[in-house]
C-alpha cells in the first residue's frame, strides 16, 4: 500500500559470552519441548529430531527456520491471551540456537540432557481408549475436482462414552485438505456406505441431510494440516452415544498423484461433563453467507462477521479456517463493560498450519458480548500460495481453489439449561444472510496500524494511527488543515473517524487510506469502538480495538517502522550513514503512543513553547541496549498533540555504526529494529 507522509514529520537477556551453549543443557529442552512432537517417525515432518545426532544433522536449517520464526509453527500473535502448550519461542531461545550453531553445535555432558520424549505406539497422547480404522482404503484420483467423502466407522460401543480427545492419522496427508468428526446414531449413512464401489459416500451437504442443523454446532471437532492432538481441559468432554458410528467427512484435494487413504482414528474418553460443549462461528458456517467475492489482483479483501451472545459462555478453544488466499484472521470479543479481548490473531495465515488453540484458562464471556470475526485475503500475484496464475475472481465454494473463512470458538454455556437455546441462536445466525456492506466504508481492525511502527495492535490516547480500507475517504488525497479553534480538524474531505463516537483529529484522508490521532478520551478504557463516517457512504460497522495506557513506537526515516530512525542531529541535519551523530552529542527522536500527558492531552492541539505536555509515565531511552541520558521527552514544539519529541545524549562510550535505539514509557517499549547512526 502507498503511504502518505504526514505533516508532523516536516521537521536480551543472554548467557555470558564465556559460557558454552551445549545441546544437552540448553538446546535439547527447546527441541524436545517444541519440535519433537511433529519431528519424529510416522509424522508429517520430513526428518526426526529425537537425538543429538538428528539435531546436528539439521542444525543450520533449525537456526534459519527459528530465526525467521517459520518454525516452530505457532501462528497466533503472542501477548493477547494465554494458550495451553504454546510453541512460541522466546527471543532468548532463538538466540541460544544461533549461538550453539555458530559455536559448532557441541553436545556437552549427555548426563545433563533431559529424557528423550516418548510417544507410545506412535500416538501423541499415548495409547487411545478406542482405535477405529477404515477397513478398506479410499482411492483418491490424481486430478479433478475436490472430493468430499463421508466415511462410516462403527464404534461398537455398548454404553455411552464421552470423548476428551481425538487423534487422526491420515495415510494420504498430502491430499487430505481437512476432516470433520460427527457422532451418528441413524442407519442412513450405513445404507449409503460403499454403494459406488468405494468406501463411504459423496457429498458436502450429506452431513446436514443426516444430522440436520445440529451439524453446525461442531460435532466432535476435526483435523486440518498442522493440527496438534490435545486433551480438552479437565471436566470437558463430548458425547458419543452407545451404538453410534463415527462419521468422518474428509475433503480431498487432488495434487497430481493418485493416493490411497485408510484413516486411523484414536479416541480418548473421559467422564460425563456437567456442561456440554458447543461451537460458535463468525462469520457463520465457514462464511457461506459472508458474500465472499474476491476480485482478481485484490491484495487486501476483507470479510467480517458479528454475533452477540444471547447467553453467557466460557470459551474453551479457538481456531480459524480459510484456504490459500487467506492473509490474516482475527477474533475479538467486546464485553458489555466495553473491554475488548483479542481471542485469536493470526497475522500471517498459512493453510498448511491450521490448529486448534486451547485457552490456558477458560475465558468468561458474559451475555451481551459481541464477537467479531475478521478475515483478510490476498488474491494478487504477490501471494505465492495463490492457486491461480494469473489470479482470477474467487468466490465462496467447496473447492480448495475457492475460498471460505470463519473464526471458530468452542464454548460451554455458563448454565447447562441455556444450551439448546444457545445452539438454536447459532443456527439462526448461520441461516441469516450477512448484511451487505454496499457503499458503506469498510475496514477491519487488522487494517488499523501504528503510524510509526506500521504494526497493528492496541491503541493509546494520542497515538497516531493509519487506517486502510475501502471507501473510507474522498477520491482524492486531502491533507490536514486547522479548524477555526486552531486545532487540527476532525473532518477532512467529508470524512470522520470516530472512537466511541468522538471524532479524531485527521492528518490526511483518501479512499483507501487515512491517518488519525486517537482521542485522549479513550484514556482509562479497556476497549474502544471505531467507525469511519463519510458524507458519501454513511458510517462503517463498528470495529473493536483494545486500549493500553502506553504503547510507544519510533518513526523511521522511510516510514516502514524499522531501520534508520527519523532522527535529527544536534546541528539540525538528518541522522543517517552520511550524517552520523557525534558521541556525546544530542539527538532528537520522534515517537507516538506515549499515552496520556500532564497537563491532559487536548485533541488536535498544536504544541507551543508555553504549552509542552509531557507523558504521565516515566520515559527512558536505550541506545545499543544501555540506558542513555534523557534531556527532554514531551510534545514536539509546533506539532500536533500525539507526536512526542525525545532529546537524548549519545553515550560517549557508544561504539560506532548503526545502533539500535528504543524508547520506554512506563513498562512498554518501542518496537525493535530502529537504528541511530553514530560516527
Amino acid at each position: 500500500m502507498r503511504s502518505y507522509r504526514p505533516i508532523f514529520l516536516l521537521l536480551f537477556s543472554s548467557l555470558a559470552a564465556a559460557q558454552t551453549v551445549t545441546f544437552s543443557e540448553h538446546i535439547a529442552p527447546i527441541i524436545y519441548g517444541n519440535c519433537s512432537t511433529c519431528h519424529r517417525p510416522g509424522q508429517v515432518s520430513p526428518f526426526s529430531l529425537l537425538t543429538y545426532e538428528d539435531t546436528v544433522a539439521h542444525g543450520r536449517t533449525i537456526a534459519a527456520a527459528t530465526k525467521s520464526r517459520y518454525m516452530p509453527p505457532w501462528k497466533p500473535d503472542p501477548g493477547w491471551v494465554a494458550y495451553r502448550d504454546e510453541r512460541h519461542l522466546t527471543d532468548d531461545q532463538i538466540a541460544l540456537i544461533q549461538k550453539w550453531v555458530a559455536a559448532g553445535m557441541p553436545q556437552g555432558d549427555s548426563a545433563k540432557a533431559p529424557a528423550q520424549p516418548k510417544f507410545p505406539d506412535g500416538w501423541t497422547l499415548g495409547p487411545p481408549d478406542l482405535i477405529l480404522e477404515m477397513p478398506v482404503a479410499f482411492n483418491a484420483p490424481a486430478d479433478g475436482n475436490d472430493i468430499y467423502r463421508n466415511f462410516v466407522l462403527p464404534t461398537g460401543l455398548k454404553e455411552d462414552k464421552w470423548v476428551r480427545a481425538i487423534e487422526m492419522k491420515p495415510s494420504a496427508r498430502t491430499v487430505v485438505h481437512h476432516a470433520l468428526f460427527y457422532p451418528n446414531t441413524g442407519t442412513a449413512a450405513r445404507a449409503a456406505d460403499g454403494k459406488d464401489g468405494q468406501p463411504g459416500f459423496d457429498g458436502l451437504g450429506s452431513v446436514f441431510t443426516l444430522l440436520g442443523l445440529s451439524a453446525l454446532t461442531g460435532g466432535l471437532g476435526g483435523w486440518v494440516p498442522g493440527t496438534t492432538p490435545q486433551y480438552l481441559p479437565d471436566g470437558i468432554t463430548m458425547a458419543l452415544p452407545k451404538g453410534s458410528d463415527l462419521l468422518i467427512q474428509t475433503h480431498f484435494h487432488p495434487n497430481g498423484a493418485a493416493q490411497s487413504e485408510k484413516t486411523v482414528v484414536g479416541l480418548y474418553f473421559g467422564p460425563k461433563p456437567a456442561r456440554d460443549i458447543t461451537q460458535l462461528q463468525v462469520p457463520a458456517a465457514f462464511g457461506i453467507r459472508a458474500n465472499i467475492d474476491i476480485p482478481a489482483g485484490e491484495s487486501d479483501y476483507k470479510v467480517r462477521g458479528t454475533f452477540t451472545l444471547p447467553y453467557g459462555v466460557d470459551a474453551v478453544s479457538v481456531s480459524a479456517h480459510s484456504h490459500y488466499l487467506g492473509k490474516s484472521a482475527k477474533l475479538t470479543a467486546t464485553l458489555p463493560t466495553g473491554e475488548v479481548k483479542i481471542l485469536l490473531w493470526v497475522k500471517d495465515w498459512d493453510f498448511g498450519w491450521q490448529d486448534q488453540y486451547l485457552f490456558k484458562d477458560l475465558i468468561s464471556l458474559p451475555k451481551g458480548t459481541r464477537l467479531d470475526g475478521e478475515y483478510t485475503y490476498d488474491n494478487s500475484t504477490a501471494n505465492y500460495k495463490n492457486p491461480n496464475s494469473p489470479p482470477k475472481r474467487v468466490k465462496w465454494g467447496e473447492q480448495s481453489t475457492d475460498e471460505m473463512g470463519s473464526l471458530i470458538l468452542n464454548v460451554l454455556p455458563k448454565n447447562q439449561g441455556d444450551l439448546n437455546a444457545l445452539e438454536l441462536s447459532t443456527v439462526l445466525f448461520a441461516l441469516t444472510p450477512a448484511p451487505q456492506v454496499g457503499n458503506k466504508p469498510l475496514f477491519v481492525s487488522s487494517a488499523m496500524v501504528d503510524g510509526a511502527s506500521t504494526q497493528a495492535g492496541t491503541v493509546t490516547p494520542g497515538k497516531i494511527v493509519v487506517l486502510y480500507g475501502t471507501r473510507i475517504g474522498p477520491a482524492s488525497l486531502t491533507n490536514a488543515k486547522l479548524a477555526a479553534d486552531g486545532r487540527l480538524a476532525s473532518n477532512l474531505g467529508g470524512t470522520e473517524v470516530l472512537f466511541d463516537g468522538v471524532p479524531a483529529p485527521l492528518l490526511y484522508t483518501s479512499a483507501g487510506q487515512l491517518a488519525a490521532i486517537v482521542p485522549y478520551s479513550v484514556d482509562g478504557k479497556t476497549g474502544t469502538q471505531v467507525q469511519v463516517r463519510t458524507t458519501a457512504g454513511g458510517t462503517s460497522d463498528a470495529v473493536a480495538l483494545p486500549v493500553a495506557q502506553n504503547a510507544p513506537s519510533l518513526f523511521s526515516s522511510d516510514f516502514t517502522g524499522s531501520g534508520q530512525g527519523a532522527i535529527v542531529n544536534q546541528d539540525g541535519s538528518i541522522n543517517g550513514s552520511k550524517k552520523p551523530a557525534a558521541k556525546g552529542s544530542i539527538v532528537l527522536l520522534y515517537a507516538t503512543g506515549e499515552g496520556q500527558t500532564r497537563p491532559g492531552g487536548v485533541d488536535g492541539r498544536i504544541a507551543t513553547a508555553a504549552n509542552l505536555p509531557m507523558p504521565i509515565k516515566d520515559v527512558k531511552v536505550f541506545i545499543n541496549g544501555k540506558q542513555a541520558e534523557l534531556l527532554y521527552a514531551g510534545a514536539a514544539p509546533g506539532q500536533v498533540a500525539g507526536l512526542m519529541q525525545v532529546n537524548v545524549r549519545v553515550p560517549v562510550d557508544a561504539p560506532s555504526g548503526d545502533l539500535q535505539v528504543q524508547v520506554q514509557v512506563g513498562e512498554a517499549q518501542s518496537q525493535p529494529g530502529i537504528t541511530l547512526a553514530i560516527q
